[in-house]
């Protein structure tokens, strides 16, 4: 029987040590090793840093819908600069040299 359980537990050593070195595997190499969580994390960061950064634009975007749907002068405004309206009598100067 001495022999029986001599081999038995070699084999459980054995068995053990796969184990353990198939995990150590995986802590360092493997999809959810140290390395890749660090790469994950600072994706992470990246997307956060975007969104903020989203949010704010979608604020003042808000705000200038706002603007636009109470605030005439703020219309007239626009109108006159991103579409080169004038007003009945004015005269358009063109401020971009040819």
């Amino acid at each position: 029987m001495s022999a029986v359980k001599k081999i038995f537990r070699f084999l459980a050593l054995i068995l053990f040590i796969i184990i353990l070195a198939s995990l150590l595997r995986d802590i360092l190499f493997g999809q959810f090793s140290l390395q890749e969580n660090k790469k994950l994390e600072t994706l992470i960061e990246k997307k956060e840093d975007e969104l903020i950064n989203i949010s704010e634009k979608n604020e003042m975007l808000k705000d200038e819908i706002r603007l636009l749907k109470n605030n005439e002068e703020y219309v007239e405004h626009i109108a006159r600069e991103n579409l080169g309206l004038i007003r009945e009598g004015e005269e358009y100067i063109d401020e971009e040299p040819d």
